[in-house]
Order: structure tokens, then C-alpha cells, then sequence
């Protein structure tokens, strides 16, 4: 598989995941700040694809480090299957997940419970074209 089908095919698979219910498999602390892991084993879009060493709640704690933070040194923390893929998709592919607007959060009576808003769906669609454009390629 091509960088470009494997980032597209990372891509889908992160909006499918959180448009179930975005509220409850983001990983967010009490602040609502994105962690890496949760104790109750829910990720964020870069968690999920982190190797398991990575995904303990101390270690986040102890290294503070944030997604945004992991930077050139990003294929160290990942499963060996999703190596060197550009940092840049993996910065964005975190802010498809971490925007709020990005998402609904409402309730069945006043607007969809779960999925993509209007700019969602755009920001989604541009992610989709930057990849297809080979923005990410090295």
C-alpha cells in the first residue's frame, strides 16, 4: 500500500471511530485537554495508532509530552505499521479529532447526536485533498 492510501485509509478510519460518539471515545483529562491514553482505555486519534508502551497514563503524566510535542521523534512512539507517515499529517489528523466545531455534541432533539458538523465535513473533504495532492509526502 502507498503512503497516500495508507494516510487516506488513517484518515477514514479516525472519522469513523469518533463519529460514533465523539464525546465518549475522545480521551480528555477533567481540564478537557487531549491525553494520549485515559485510564478507561479511550485514546486520542494519535494514541490509537501509539505503540502500547506509550499508552500508560504515568508515562503521559511523567513526560508531558503532547501530541504536538512528539514532532520529528513521532515514528519512535508509533506501531511499526504506521511508520513514516509525514509529522504534518499526523499534527492534523490530531486537530480532525481535538476541534470541537468539528464535531456535533448535541442531542437528538436539537441537532445530530454524533458526527460531523457543515465544517467537519469540509475540513474533512480538504484533509482528503491535501493528502490526494501529496502535501504529505516526503
Amino acid at each position: 500500500m502507498n503512503k497516500q492510501q495508507q494516510m487516506q485509509d488513517i484518515l477514514k478510519d479516525t472519522v469513523d471511530y469518533y463519529r460514533e460518539d465523539p464525546e465518549g471515545r475522545r480521551a480528555v483529562d477533567k481540564n478537557g485537554d487531549c491525553e494520549y491514553t485515559t485510564d478507561d482505555g479511550r485514546h486520542c486519534a494519535i494514541g490509537r495508532y501509539m505503540r502500547p508502551e506509550f499508552l500508560d497514563t504515568e508515562w503521559e503524566e511523567n513526560h508531558g509530552i503532547g501530541v504536538h510535542g512528539l514532532s520529528s521523534n513521532i515514528d519512535y512512539y508509533l506501531k511499526h505499521e504506521v511508520r513514516g507517515l509525514d509529522e504534518d499529517f499526523w499534527r492534523d489528523l490530531q486537530d480532525m479529532h481535538d476541534v470541537v466545531g468539528y464535531w456535533y455534541r448535541g442531542s437528538l432533539f436539537t441537532e445530530p447526536a454524533h458526527g460531523l458538523t457543515d465544517r467537519g465535513k469540509e475540513r474533512y473533504v480538504y484533509f482528503q485533498d491535501r493528502i490526494t495532492r501529496g502535501e504529505y509526502d516526503d
